[in-house]
């Protein structure tokens, strides 16, 4: 569940959006595709590794005195009708050329880190030519200066990572040009590539998901074989903001309905001719793990749970937002049903807090707003403990260091441990100096228990909030392990006037263990059953209810 950072009143010591002093090195081996013997595939695979290292590190082309994007688009017509090795070199070396002249200032600051992220086994075990080789190493070998062209930069403002200079390219029809498909292809492989610091926990490495997508992109002479081969790139990257902005999502009232239990996919609710407990068995004839199946390749999550969880909210836009035929068990009989849309009245909560008994007080964070802070604390001045829930769909749009100034004792907050690009040599990454912040003065305390619900649609800025409240606070999280994808996202602009994203930033625990891919493990877990379902019971806000009222 994404959402957006909201304005708060802590102050931080250690701004994201300062250069990284420190000379911690972030070292995670990650896996390499070093052989690249000639053939149809390793061409192009080789010219987008060429393309992006030069992008990168060749002074010239670093430096914007070059249109780096024109030069692959004249370029790829050639080597499209290169056929052996010889030729390939020949239209590289043309590119080198192209790049120009530069002075030779080598550094010796080729650390672990760069070996780690972008190892150059490549050149050594490709059917590059001697002098190519030796020209990329020692471009490579370079210190790029900052801000480079078209690297990333800091957004003043908003503290994200920016891409640079990326034309957008808004008047070509993308889908119908084999050339602009591959700049796509490769504009988006070379920004993870150097910029993405979770490639260790993909799960194939991303140099051989480069080799799998050649052909799809080449072959996708339309707008839905393109969507799909960018689909599948991104689901590559196994991160829940690999986002792409131009195929269609779920609506937002998809989200919750859907369960997936022991591997049946159950009604959550009740609505049109569903009811709750119905177990979906098959869509217009279509198996039900098939359809799961087929969408789990399409679909970027950094954990099965989470990944789960999207394909649920896509089977609900099925079986909820259009007409079609289901065969579901219902009560141990099977039925044929045919659904029409359902329309889903908007709530009309007015107030995102109330008492659930005498002792216990429930928070709805989506909806919470800053001006209800006071209040809210202030009516529940009497309870023994308050369950504040971050599983729901909505803005989150309240003062977080206004919430922190109630639930903290101490005056300054531990975040996480962070990993940042280094800017001035793409492909290494770095540990940020430990970020604290000022917790505001002025709150009265609320030094009982707290509780915080969680489950595997906690993502991003929400997973923050409950690693906080667990490592400041003492909150005891109840629910599933979140989503696994944390700190900001970067978009990266692509032909077509369009953008897919990644996770830009690596978060950690103080013990400097992964949290991506991984997520913030909950001190008491819950799960449905087919029967809570039927009963309406929310297993989890019952879970916390059952904790507090023993302890």
């Amino acid at each position: 569940m994404e959402a957006a950072a909201a304005p708060s009143r802590l102050s931080v010591i250690s701004s994201c959006s300062s250069q990284i002093k420190t000379r911690e090195y972030f070292v995670r081996p990650c896996e390499f595709v070093c052989n690249y013997p000639f053939n149809d595939t390793t061409k192009w695979a080789i010219t987008c590794r060429v393309w992006g290292l030069l992008k990168y590190y060749q002074p010239n082309v670093a430096a914007g005195k070059v249109d780096w994007d024109k030069v692959l688009l004249d370029k790829l017509d050639d080597i499209n009708n290169s056929s052996t090795p010889e030729m390939v070199n020949a239209e590289l070396k043309k590119m080198l050329d192209l790049a120009g002249k530069y002075n030779d200032e080598k550094t010796s600051d080729w650390n672990d880190s760069l070996n780690m992220n972008i190892n150059l086994c490549w050149l050594d075990h490709s059917f590059l030519d001697e002098s190519i080789k030796s020209e990329l190493k020692k471009i490579a070998s370079l210190p790029v200066k900052y801000p480079s062209y078209y690297g990333l930069d800091v957004d003043s403002v908003s503290h994200t990572f920016i891409p640079q200079h990326e034309k957008v390219y808004d008047n070509i029809n993308i889908p119908a040009s084999f050339e602009y498909r591959l700049l796509a292809l490769f504009r988006y492989w070379n920004a993870i590539y150097y910029f993405f610091p979770h490639k260790y926990l993909m799960d194939k490495s991303w140099d051989e998901t480069l080799t799998e997508s050649i052909f799809p992109f080449i072959d996708a002479a339309n707008e839905q074989f393109y969507q799909i081969a960018f689909l599948k790139l991104a689901a590559s990257l196994n991160d829940g903001h690999a986002y792409i902005n131009f195929t269609n999502y779920y609506p937002p009232e998809s989200k919750d309905i859907i369960e997936n239990v022991e591997g049946k996919t159950i009604v959550k609710i009740d609505a049109g001719e569903l009811k709750k407990g119905d177990r979906i068995d098959s869509i217009r004839k279509l198996n039900i793990n098939q359809i799961r199946d087929s969408l789990s390749v399409l679909i970027s999550a950094s954990t099965r749970s989470n990944k789960e969880y999207r394909i649920n909210c896509y089977v609900a836009e099925m079986i909820f937002f259009h007409e079609t035929d289901l065969s579901v068990l219902r009560d141990g009989k099977e039925l044929v049903i045919h659904t029409q849309p359902v329309s889903f009245k908007k709530s009309t909560l007015t107030c995102p807090y109330k008492d659930i008994s005498d002792d216990i007080g429930y928070v709805d964070l989506s909806v919470l707003t800053t001006d209800q802070i006071d209040l809210m604390f202030q009516f529940f001045s009497y309870k023994k403990c308050i369950v504040f829930d971050l599983r729901k769909t909505g803005p989150y749009n309240f003062d977080r260091g206004l919430l922190y100034c109630y639930l903290s004792y101490k005056k300054i907050i531990r975040f996480p441990e962070m990993v940042f690009g280094n800017l001035e040599h793409p492909g290494a990454f770095l540990w940020k100096q430990n970020t604290y912040m000022y917790a505001q003065n002025g709150c009265h305390h609320f030094n009982r228990k707290i509780v915080f619900l969680v489950n595997e649609s906690v993502q991003s800025s929400l997973e923050t909030i409950a690693w906080l409240v667990r490592n400041n606070f003492h909150a005891t999280l109840i629910g599933r392990p979140t989503s696994g994808s944390f700190g900001e996202v970067v978009w990266i602009p692509l032909p077509g006037n369009k953008r897919a994203a990644f996770s830009g930033f690596g978060f950690f625990s103080l013990d400097k263990t992964q949290l991506q891919r991984k997520g913030i493990i909950p001190d008491i877990e819950a799960y449905p059953t087919i029967e809570s379902i039927k009963d309406g019971k929310d297993e989890i806000l019952d879970a916390a209810i059952k904790y507090l009222n023993n302890h």
